[in-house]
């Protein structure tokens, strides 16, 4: 008997010993996710997708990226997407279209490309992964196609990802080009659990599918469980507002009339995934894998910012005379 409860003990204590830390993908016996080493020599050229018309965060992602070229990297244009609801009205792109060229005008950046997106979402309401043809897709295949042969493209999506899951099924040979970043879902760090009931995921689940199970492509999530550590407070973000001249008072009116009176706080989802791109160091990543409904692959899970210092940064550059 006192054999029987030595091996119990341990038995016990051999399973509770201390392990090195392990990655998501790594328990789900997956290697690690790919990562493009990009060349220092050469500025990443990116491509921001956005439904500005959505919310106002967008817009606030805009006027950081487009105030002036921003050092290490090209904005080669921005394009529309759609995000259609219940409550949104019809041909919710084109309200997205006309807020990108507003801001793009009052910036003096007119000449940045800035294609329409597709007005539905990919495939079909039950699923299915038809692509949506459209100018913001075609602009995508485009600038991949014409990269040299040690280029990638980042394509920033901060909506639903239709244009660029519809411009990877058009033209399936852009899809190891291609850097991807996305805003949305939510993650359980400690359980290692996907969440898809979210706003972006929402408004076009197909074309997030589509990513997930894209074997080749390079991709990035910020989750909104994670971006929600980068909320503004109203007052505070009037104040340097109203040192940003024409931009600031555009971005000031758009809180007022958009969000409305009780909005006192916002949450920058946009802006944190944009800024956690463009100054890695203010955020961190790991490699996880996809969700069990998926194609299994391990994709790279934001899982920290450092939102003191991205707020920072944001004013410092939106108001740099």
């Amino acid at each position: 008997m006192r054999t029987v409860i030595l091996l119990l003990l341990l038995t016990i204590l051999c399973t509770c010993a201390p392990s090195p830390a392990t990655s998501d993908a790594e328990k789900a016996d997956l290697p690690e996710a790919p990562r493009h080493e990009w060349p220092r020599e050469a500025p990443v050229k990116m491509i921001l997708d956005s439904d500005t018309a959505n919310e106002i965060d967008d817009l606030f992602a805009i006027a950081y990226l487009v105030t002036e070229d921003y050092p290490g990297f090209e904005l080669l244009g921005i394009s529309s997407a759609q995000w259609f609801h219940v409550w949104s009205g019809d041909s919710t792109v084109y309200q997205s279209q006309q807020l990108n060229e507003e801001l793009l005008d009052l910036a003096g950046r007119s000449d940045l490309p800035h294609p329409l997106g597709a007005d539905l979402i990919m495939g079909k309401p039950w699923g299915d992964y038809d692509p949506r043809d459209s100018p913001a897709a075609q602009f995508i295949i485009d600038e991949t196609m014409a990269l040299n042969d040690d280029e990638k493209l980042v394509v920033m999506c901060i909506g639903a990802a239709t244009n660029l899951a519809s411009a990877i099924a058009l033209q399936p040979e852009i899809k190891d080009r291609i850097v991807a970043y996305t805003l949305g879902f939510r993650y359980d760090f400690d359980g290692g659990f996907w969440n898809k009931d979210e706003f972006n995921i929402r408004r076009d689940l197909n074309a997030a599918n589509y990513l997930l199970n894209a074997e080749g492509l390079e991709l990035h999530v910020m989750p909104i469980s994670v971006a929600i550590e980068y909320t503004w407070d109203r007052n505070e973000t009037f104040g340097q507002l109203g040192k940003a001249g024409e931009i600031g008072a555009y971005l000031r009116k758009r809180w007022e009339t958009s969000a409305g009176p009780d909005a006192t706080k916002w949450t920058m989802w946009d802006v944190a995934l944009l800024q956690a791109f463009l100054k890695p160091e203010q955020a961190s990543e790991i490699s996880v894998p996809t969700p069990p409904e998926n194609t299994p692959r391990s994709v790279w899970m934001y899982e920290d910012i450092d939102p003191e210092a991205m707020a920072e940064d944001f004013w410092l550059r939106l108001n740099k005379k």
